[in-house]
């Protein structure tokens, strides 16, 4: 007799989904095995059902990979569910995953490099991944899967960059209005401080970019100063994390 899928179950399938890599959805993987073990199911069913994610998940289709096609309404709705709510879920899948072992929900990467770690840091590690993971399909999905500075739309070079540090301010972490979707360059440009915004999303660039006299920065920073970041489909960047960002961050000088 086939068994249904719990909300406690698909909680679980899910918070595992965010744990492993697009390639390591097989029913073959320790993990997904383990899991299965748990549930009483086959490794087959929860290797199904996190490609029924994969199908749901902007990050996936839209680097032209793909799920399975048989996803549920039931699959539709938790994933919705996970995306709009991303602290309840972290929290009803922290208190589903002390009910289970350890080593039953961590990665086997993540096993080898946390094995000294205490019970309470490993779990950690499951949150701040799973939490990284529905920050940047959040903020994918809010930017249409394309950077807001340069209009790059390859999902690989995107990053879900933080307007306020991930470290600063833990009550925003999953905030999508703290959240810009940009290419790896231009984050990496912005956590330097080289780059940051008006109060009404334009860019500015830092001192330091305009004398470097480099074709690459003209090209890539200096031609798109003044201009106004791509809007988001609905979380616009909270004016008070970019004045957080432009006086804390920004070099101004």
């Amino acid at each position: 007799m086939r068994k249904n899928w719990t909300d406690s179950d698909q909680i679980l399938a899910l918070n595992l989904y965010h744990m492993l890599p697009f390639g390591r959805l097989s029913e073959t993987t320790a993990e997904i095995k383990a899991l299965a073990a748990q549930m009483d199911r086959t490794p087959g069913s929860v290797s199904m059902k996190l490609c029924n994610f994969a199908s749901l998940d902007p990050v996936i289709y839209e680097s032209g990979r793909k799920g399975l096609s048989n996803v549920s309404k039931k699959d539709r709705e938790i994933w919705a569910w996970h995306i709009e709510n991303p602290k309840e879920f972290q929290e009803k899948s922290q208190k589903l995953l002390d009910e289970i072992s350890d080593e039953d929900v961590l990665s086997s990467d993540d096993i080898k490099t946390q094995n000294r770690a205490t019970k309470t840091e490993r779990k950690s590690v499951v949150k701040i991944r799973i939490g990284q993971s529905i920050f940047r399909k959040m903020v994918l999905e809010n930017y249409q899967g394309k950077c807001c500075f340069s209009g790059v739309d390859i999902p690989q070079l995107l990053v879900a960059s933080h307007i306020v540090p991930w470290a600063d301010r833990e009550d925003i972490r999953l905030n999508p209005r703290n959240g810009l979707c940009l290419s790896s360059i231009h984050d990496r440009a912005f956590d330097q401080g080289f780059w940051t915004l008006s109060d009404h999303g334009e860019i500015l660039i830092c001192d330091f970019l305009k004398k470097s006299g480099s074709t690459f920065v003209m090209e890539k920073f200096l031609e798109y100063e003044g201009r106004s970041l791509s809007l988001p489909k609905e979380h616009y960047p909270d004016v008070e994390f970019i004045q957080h960002h432009r006086k804390e961050i920004f070099q101004s000088s």
